[in-house]
């Protein structure tokens, strides 16, 4: 069985997650330009398609590559982080208050005032989403 390690190995690279991306935006055109305009040999495309492929993300069908359902998942996670990082400094800056603010001692006030900073600094719904629902731990 396949694990998120493996998932974000296949990924790690930046060729990989291009060509990942590519496929899963159905912007695969044909592998002679892709190649090019990666910057890859063709056993360096095909060495990262084939990682990509076994941790089924893409797949063949009609000799075309596409994203699988788990690949599509996959790609929005990948989505919703690269997100985040357009929100680092927004994300460092509340952190910093929520550290140092004397303001937020309670549980209630500590939680008023982050909802103030979140609406604030960041502007994307599903990013204000996930910073204001409590984490819940997961054994998966």
């Amino acid at each position: 069985m396949m694990s998120i390690i493996d998932i974000l190995s296949a990924l790690s690279d930046e060729k990989a997650l291009i060509l990942f991306n590519t496929i899963t935006l159905g912007k695969c055109y044909d592998f002679k330009t892709l190649i090019k305009s990666m910057g890859i040999t063709q056993s360096q495309y095909y060495s990262r398609l084939r990682r990509i492929s076994k941790m089924g993300l893409v797949k063949r069908e009609n000799g075309k590559y596409m994203a699988t359902t788990l690949g599509n998942v996959v790609y929005e996670a990948v989505s919703m982080v690269a997100k985040a990082l357009n929100y680092y400094w927004a994300l460092k800056a509340i952190e910093l208050v929520l550290s140092s603010s004397p303001a937020a001692d309670s549980r209630e006030d500590k939680s008023m005032l982050t909802s103030m900073l979140i609406d604030s600094l960041i502007d994307d719904n599903q990013l204000k989403k996930i910073l204001t629902n409590t984490p819940t731990a997961s054994t998966s």
